[in-house]
Order: structure tokens, then C-alpha cells, then sequence
């Protein structure tokens, strides 16, 4: 089971996806190896990779801010902290309901406990997917239902995330919208492993141009 990285008086949460994401067998300690960026730079390569996602997360969140946030502000979970079976090569895990859920209670948790968090970055679809669909913030369009999972993918074994539609997190990403209970600004972004936006991701560079103005 990972654990979430809470810093002494959080201003920002990011929320990413699972402990393995991708084919990696390694579960990180703590959300993204958030813990890494704090240590020392590691020799070994194995542990320098986990540095590097580490460093690349807070890097990524201090840019789109235009370094109104620092690495000590920044909170970081996953909406599912527990291990899942990896997805069939080329497709993304899917989340259970169940997993979500639990990840869901975990993110009011940390709010009610840091009343300072300030900002919330959910990355990639699927997990804005969710907390749209659990009534975390609504985006007033029609992108929760357009990224309701396919069947085939549900009914595949293991399971996979396949929306009905694609390319819909091009309707929400890097918008400014607030949370239903706390009403804490949320910003929708990419996973820090699509960052910055090149090739298949290009198209977002406009949703990030708008993104960094907001903080200027």
C-alpha cells in the first residue's frame, strides 16, 4: 500500500493514478516516490529513475504556478494507493469503483485534516473521471459521460480504462473549477509523464498557456 506525501502545512494536493501505472512491478512508499525529491540524488539507477519522477512532479506543478507553489507546499496522493493488476499492453488501468471510492474518502481526509490546501491538481482522465463522477467538482459539460469507461474494457481480464469517447480531457484540462464541499480551486492536468505536451499530446499546449496565466 502506498502512502500519501503530506508536508507540514500543504497549500496544493496533486492526486495521481496508482502505484503502478505503468509495466513497473515496484510500489513506491509514498504517492509519485514524492519522498524521493528530499533525499540525496541517488547513484543507483533503479532509485535515480524514482528520484527523477520525484523531481519531475514538483518541477511540473512549480512551472504551471509560475513557482507560486515550492516542493515543501505541495501534497501528493494517489486516488488508488493499493495495487492493481497491470492492463494489457498499451491501455491504462482501470480503477475499480471500489478502489475509487476508498481513494475518494482518502482525498476528504486530507482536506478536512489541511484546511490550507489552497489548490488541487488532479492528473489524466481517468482520475478526473472519477471525482467528476463522485460529485467532487462538476465541469458543467458533458465529460464525465463521455468518458465513461467501454465494456470491453470492463469485461476484459485483467480490466482496462477505455473511454467511450476520446480525447475528452482536451474539454477540461487546465480549466479552473472549485470543489463542491471546500469550494478549493482544482485544476485538471496531464500526468506528469505527459509533461510537457509534445507529439500525441501537443494539442494540449493551449490548455497550459491558459493554465500558467491564471498564476501570473
Amino acid at each position: 500500500m502506498t502512502k500519501p506525501w503530506i508536508p507540514q502545512n500543504p497549500k496544493a494536493l496533486v492526486i495521481g493514478h496508482d502505484p503502478r501505472l505503468n509495466r513497473s512491478e515496484t510500489i513506491a512508499e509514498y504517492s509519485l516516490f514524492a519522498d524521493y525529491y528530499f533525499k540525496p540524488v541517488p547513484g543507483q539507477k533503479s532509485e535515480k529513475r524514482k528520484y527523477d519522477l520525484a523531481y519531475s512532479l514538483f518541477n511540473y506543478i512549480s512551472i504551471i504556478t509560475n513557482k507560486k507553489l515550492k516542493p515543501e507546499d505541495i501534497a501528493v496522493t494517489n486516488l488508488c494507493n493499493s495495487s492493481l493488476p497491470h492492463a494489457p499492453k498499451g491501455k491504462t488501468v482501470l480503477i475499480p469503483k471500489y478502489e475509487a471510492e476508498q481513494g475518494m474518502n482518502s482525498i476528504l481526509e486530507i482536506i478536512d485534516k489541511h484546511p490550507g490546501i489552497e489548490f488541487i491538481f488532479p492528473l489524466s482522465l481517468q482520475v478526473n473521471y472519477w471525482l467528476q463522477k463522485f460529485n467532487f467538482y462538476d465541469s458543467n459539460d458533458d465529460f464525465c459521460a463521455n468518458s465513461e469507461p467501454k465494456e470491453i474494457g470492463l469485461n476484459n481480464n485483467p480490466p482496462y480504462f477505455q473511454p467511450k469517447q476520446s480525447r475528452t480531457f482536451l474539454k477540461i484540462c487546465g480549466n479552473e473549477y472549485s470543489t463542491s464541499n471546500k469550494k478549493i480551486k482544482l485544476y485538471p492536468i496531464l500526468h506528469v509523464k505527459c509533461y510537457p505536451p509534445a507529439n500525441r499530446f501537443s494539442a494540449y499546449g493551449e490548455c497550459y498557456d491558459k493554465l500558467t496565466a491564471k498564476f501570473l
